[in-house]
């Protein structure tokens, strides 16, 4: 080895790290072959700094954070943080699984766990301890210009979410009181961020205050979204401070927004709901937070945005387009349904909104086309990528729930082309094929005025790859630009905690085996009452 040149040996270790791609561990333990090693690896290995519930809890004493002086060592190598409170309770939650189990003697010991190790307290820590210690790494670490902070992740959510909210708000702070000779923050990943959380922040001036200091240099942004509060009054107050928190981050160039309330499992191309279901208000609020009304200066050099798992009302999504569509160059739709309302006294309206829009029609005022608008808008988009589109019907009145309308879910040349293929090609203006009887197919603007930008000027591809439309094809082969740092924040090793995993998997097997028992102390109080009848 000590005859090989300098520059073949960085090369062999550089690629030794791409190698031990989720073996971090494994890496650290090559430090200590020898100097050189060390000195080569120690940049990679010791990029992102982690700061997790067993580093802060004094219950076990399981691992602790890293010294002053360790930090004085490693802190200017450290590029990112790694921020994971998921396994921490709220003292709301306890208190509500402690009811729940009350008759059930075999769950004390679970209930107490909970409230005695896991929330914020002194028997295990407080939220001074936590920025207490996170502040001194960030004091240590200077050149950090990355964050992933998981919040707590609850398994019920009796609407109290004060140990979320406590450990956000001082993240912020820390994160605003920074050393000045520090990095600016360039790219924030905030999983698990609840609605009551932002909303509550808002209220307090200085909380504000630390946002948009925190915020005021950022880059990238993703955000996982989870909303428990109810009603029209509050989601509007929701989406609004959302949207002031994330319009402080003016230089943001990528955002990625997923709601963690859609179902992620199964998508369907229709999914239909009633008034036996919800009342139509709250149907239309559980869209996920969109711009009305915006600023003309919010977010100026936006270029990159990925919506992910959401529901989304066409108005409020079209909104959203036409803010950012002087900056816009990459569009990433994956998971989103599109609402849509079902009047059988008109059943012509349902296709008032729609993906792309129907051939050879000039939409309405009153449409919403997706696809089509983008070409009105003049979308100057370099890159459209989407996946698993579908429609959220609602259905009005005492109408049946099957009804016939497929809305354009039909590719109308007959080459069973998927909605979200043909969506990329208009959204993009290429030429569509013509349809089966040999006629030309176009998608029109709104005003014939539009045409000479808006219809279609790209010839067809001869062959159209999966990775050519396909959101989640296209992300895995290429460079990441909005969501890349959700499971890696610093671009080498991916973000996985096992204590964290098995802690929440631990509480979901133990919650469901308290329900089990009081199912079972029910059904047997129920046969024994038909019993003595």
């Amino acid at each position: 080895m000590d005859k090989l040149p300098p520059e073949i040996l960085i090369h062999i270790l550089e690629f030794t790290v791409v190698a031990h791609y989720g073996n971090k561990n494994g890496l650290l333990r090559l430090r200590t072959t020898c100097k050189l090693f060390d000195e080569i690896l120690k940049p990679f290995a010791l990029r992102t700094l982690q700061l997790e519930f067993t580093r802060l809890d004094r219950t076990e004493k399981r691992l602790r954070p890293p010294s002053e002086s360790a930090l004085r060592r490693i802190g200017p190598l450290c590029q990112a943080l790694y921020l994971d409170m998921m396994v921490v309770r709220d003292e709301g939650e306890v208190r509500f699984l402690g009811d729940m189990f009350a008759q059930v003697p075999t769950m004390n010991a679970f209930v107490s766990n909970l409230r005695h190790r896991y929330c914020l307290n002194e028997a295990s820590f407080t939220e001074i301890d936590y920025r207490y210690q996170l502040g001194v790494m960030l004091e240590y670490a200077p050149n950090v210009t990355a964050v992933k902070l998981n919040l707590p992740f609850q398994l019920v959510s009796p609407g109290q979410y004060r140990a979320a909210t406590m450990i956000l708000g001082n993240s912020f702070a820390a994160l605003a009181q920074r050393p000045e000779e520090s990095e600016t923050l360039k790219t924030l990943v905030l999983e698990n961020l609840s609605d009551m959380s932002v909303v509550s922040l808002w209220r307090n001036p200085q909380d504000v205050k630390n946002i948009m200091t925190a915020f005021s240099d950022l880059r990238h942004l993703f955000m996982s979204v989870r909303r428990n509060e109810e009603g029209q009054t509050h989601t509007i107050n929701f989406r609004d401070r959302l949207w002031n928190m994330i319009g402080k981050a003016e230089k943001l160039e990528s955002l990625c927004l997923v709601d963690l309330d859609a179902d992620e499992k199964h998508y369907w191309d229709i999914k239909t709901s009633t008034r036996r279901d919800s009342t139509l208000e709250d149907w239309q609020f559980r869209c996920v937070p969109t711009i009305r009304n915006p600023p003309k200066s919010i977010l100026p050099n936006l270029a990159c945005l990925e919506l992910r798992q959401v529901e989304v009302m066409g108005c409020g999504l079209l909104t959203t387009i036409k803010c950012f569509s002087n900056s816009l160059r990459e569009l990433y739709l994956d998971g989103v349904y599109l609402k849509t309302v079902y009047n059988a006294d008109s059943p012509h309206d349902a296709t008032n909104t729609l993906w792309i829009g129907l051939p050879n029609v000039r939409p309405h005022p009153r449409c919403r086309w997706i696809a089509v608008y983008l070409r009105q808008l003049k979308a100057q988009l370099r890159v459209c990528r989407v996946a698993n589109l579908g429609y959220d019907q609602y259905v009005m009145g005492e109408a049946p729930l099957e009804n016939n309308v497929t809305y354009d879910l039909v590719d109308p040349s007959g080459l069973s082309r998927s909605l979200e293929q043909r969506f990329v090609e208009v959204a993009t203006g290429i030429k569509q094929p013509p349809a089966q009887d040999g006629s030309p197919i176009a998608y029109l603007p709104e005003e014939e005025s539009q045409e000479p930008w808006a219809l279609a000027n790209r010839e067809r591809p001869s062959n159209m790859r999966i990775d050519d439309w396909h959101a989640s094809y296209y992300l895995s082969a290429q460079r990441n630009t909005t969501s890349a740092w959700q499971k890696s924040i610093d671009g080498q090793f991916p973000n996985c905690n096992q204590f964290t995993l098995n802690a929440l998997h631990n509480f979901a097997d133990n919650a469901y085996n308290g329900m089990t028992l009081l199912n079972r102390m029910s059904d047997s109080e129920m046969a024994h009452t038909h019993g003595a009848m």
